[in-house]
Order: C-alpha cells, then structure tokens, then sequence
C-alpha cells in the first residue's frame, strides 16, 4: 500500500492480527483444563504452534509497525558493530518461529492418528531442518530491511514443500475420518501457501503482491479458531 491511508490501514490490519493471535493463545492457555484428557496432547501441540505463532510475529509485525512509525533509517540496532534492521531481524525471528510453527503440526497430525511417526513425517522434518541451515548461511542478510530475493527462494521451497505435503496429508486424512475441524485446518493451511507463494515469487516485481499476505495471515488465524472449537469445548 502506498501513500498515508495504505499505511494507517496497513498497520491498523497488523496491530489488530498481533491482539488477535494473542488473544487465540490467551483462550487456549486459559481453558486448558476444559479440554478432554484424551485430547490434551494434540491440544497441546496447538497451543505451542501458536504460541510460536504470535512470538515470531510480534517481532516481525512489530517491527513493521515501528518502521512505520519511525522510519527505515531509525529502526536499527547495532550488533557486534554491525547496524542491522529491526524489519529484518523481525523477518529472521518469524522464519525460525514458521518453521517450528510446522514442526509441531506435523507432530501433531502423528499423534491425532495415534501412530508411531511415518515416513511423511520424517520427511517434512527433514525439509524443515534444511530450512533452518539454510536460514543460518551468512548470504540471507538478515540485517537487511531487503533480504536477498535468491536466498528468500531457498530457504522458502523447503517450507512450501513440507507445508504442501502436510496440508494435503491433513485433508485426506480429515476427509477419511469425516472429520471436518481436521478437513479445514487443512484447507486453511492450503489457503496460506496459495496466498503466500506469488509474494515470494514476485513480490520484488510487483510490490501490490503483497497484499496477499492479509488473507494469508487470515488463513492462519483460522486454522488457530477452528482448532479452539473443536480442542477447547465451551462450558
């Protein structure tokens, strides 16, 4: 968005995403003791997807709002002597936090089915584990407000893969179990690669992509609500 109202309503839409998620973790830790015993582990892993969620993004949202606020230029901190931008610093800690995000649902699709961790599962680790070597090489820039468009490629097709994979897993596991909370979060998570992938892509072409990252971020807070419906009974 350009010009001041795309940026007051920019940043009315991240403000209002951080008090959001937070509020979905809030509910989750607050009625844990509502959620049935036998549901408790999958719950868990939920409550720390998001968890891990609304940590990275507090960072990354947060330093979006602050840049707006103050500008490029004065959101930096010096590290080891180096000025690194707090947007990209806020990018490198929601990476770390994505890739754990995915980490946990993985686990958590094993543990719904009540099987021993398959071949799928260690292959979706794998490809997250090379997501984060790969964030760790010197070459990303992460003290850049504009990290490198080659490395964003990198580090991301791991994510897309693993994602893609277990999102597909998801559904056809939901649809076998008529299962429609499992159905959904699957659909969501589809959503949020669908919106995600053309702003990787192309976003440095056409800044307007980046737009896409609203109902990505939507898809996400989704998925968190339908796991609250259906993890967390009301009274």
């Amino acid at each position: 968005m350009s010009g001041l109202f795309g940026t007051i309503m920019e940043n009315s839409f991240n403000v209002g995403y951080l008090l959001t998620v937070w509020i979905l973790v809030i509910l989750m830790a607050s009625g844990w003791k509502r959620c049935p015993a036998a549901d408790r582990p999958l719950a868990g892993r939920f409550l720390l997807a998001f968890l891990l969620l609304a940590l990275g993004d507090t960072f990354h949202v947060g330093a979006r709002v602050l840049v707006a606020l103050v500008g490029a230029g004065q959101a930096v901190v010096a590290i080891n002597g180096v000025r690194s931008s707090l947007l990209g610093l806020g990018m490198l800690a929601t990476a770390y936090t994505m890739t754990l995000f995915y980490m946990v649902l993985a686990d958590a699709r094993v543990r719904r089915a009540g099987r021993g961790r398959d071949a799928a599962f260690w292959l979706m680790q794998g490809l997250l584990v090379l997501r984060l070597i790969l964030m760790a090489l010197p070459g990303n820039g992460w003290e850049l407000s504009d990290p490198p468009y080659v490395m964003g490629l990198l580090r991301n097709a791991p994510l897309a893969l693993a994602g893609v994979l277990l999102a597909s897993l998801v559904i056809r596991e939901g649809r076998r179990d008529h299962d429609p909370t499992w159905t959904g979060i699957g659909w969501a998570m589809v959503a949020s690669y669908a919106f995600y992938v053309p702003v990787i892509l192309f976003a440095n072409l056409v800044p307007l992509l980046g737009l896409l990252m609203i109902p990505k971020t939507v898809a996400y807070l989704v998925m968190g609500f339908l796991a609250l419906k259906r993890y967390w009974p009301r009274r």
